[in-house]
């Protein structure tokens, strides 16, 4: 299925917009992988480029999308657009109640044998709760399922709980209370330091690339030259990143000139 087409069932949909839909869809292209992992998917968007790039290359490649049944009220949800684009042969869905982590157990279990793993997948994009602990984890596992010259790709690079929350006004993302949470915790993308600090330092990954401080990739290779980081910029991406601070700002100073307004009205009583 061409760009175009795939494109035009999609848009509108959140959360991938056909620039990074495009993206995925032309990097798919390019490297041809046949067994694609996606971990956290919610509508399926990005779900739905990945399987019609593999659609396109017209090998047996198949994608396996996980993520957890509570997740199927995303509405359309992935198997309406599966029936939608025709694109349902090219794609597995997992409902997993543990979890992806603990899908990626019981994978790593399944494709294990005296005690030493065989290697599943040659493209794996992590898109879920964008928290340390559970995507630390899920690089760790998923790392043992990546065949050498694999790509894994992480969402999210720079997001926030503290952004997320000024942004949407949400308290909670994914099961976890901000409440809950140190202020460093709340402030620091936690995406960012999986990358960094464990990705990155890895002796088996290179090729790193970071675009717009949003997704971040990385190579599986058993000899990696270089570590250093591509970092890419597109115009789209400045506008659309001045664009959200000035919105924050402008939250920010509405909220003042309410409470100055609120104290003005309690001295006046």
């Amino acid at each position: 299925m061409n760009l175009e087409t795939i494109t035009s069932h999609l848009v509108g949909i959140p959360f991938t917009s056909p620039w990074w839909g495009r993206i995925l869809y032309e990097h798919i292209l390019r490297e041809r992988p046949r067994n694609c992992l996606e971990l956290g998917f919610a509508h399926g968007v990005s779900t739905c480029y990945v399987a019609a790039a593999l659609e396109a290359i017209g090998d047996d490649g198949v994608v396996t999308a996980v993520d957890r049944p509570e997740d199927v009220s995303h509405s359309p949800s992935l198997e309406d657009l599966l029936q939608r684009t025709g694109l349902a042969h090219r794609v597995r869905i997992v409902r997993e109640p543990g979890g992806y982590n603990w899908f990626l157990k019981r994978t790593i279990e399944r494709q294990s044998a005296d005690g030493v793993c065989e290697p599943l997948y040659d493209f794996c994009f992590i898109d879920g709760p964008k928290n340390w602990t559970v995507d630390g984890l899920a690089f760790f596992l998923v790392d043992k399922l990546l065949r050498e010259g694999a790509t894994l790709l992480f969402d999210d690079y720079g997001w926030t709980y503290r952004d997320h929350e000024a942004d949407t006004g949400y308290t909670g993302t994914d099961g976890i209370q901000h409440s809950s949470m140190t202020e460093e915790q709340i402030r620091e993308p936690h995406v960012r330091a999986v990358f960094e600090l464990l990705v990155m330092q890895h002796p088996h990954y290179g090729d790193f690339r970071v675009q717009d401080d949003r997704w971040a990739w990385a190579r599986k290779s058993g000899s990696v030259k270089s570590r250093r980081v591509e970092t890419t910029v597109t115009w789209d991406a400045r506008v659309a990143s001045r664009v959200r601070t000035a919105a924050r700002e402008l939250e920010h100073r509405l909220r003042a000139w309410r409470r100055a307004r609120r104290w003005g009205r309690d001295r006046g009583r």
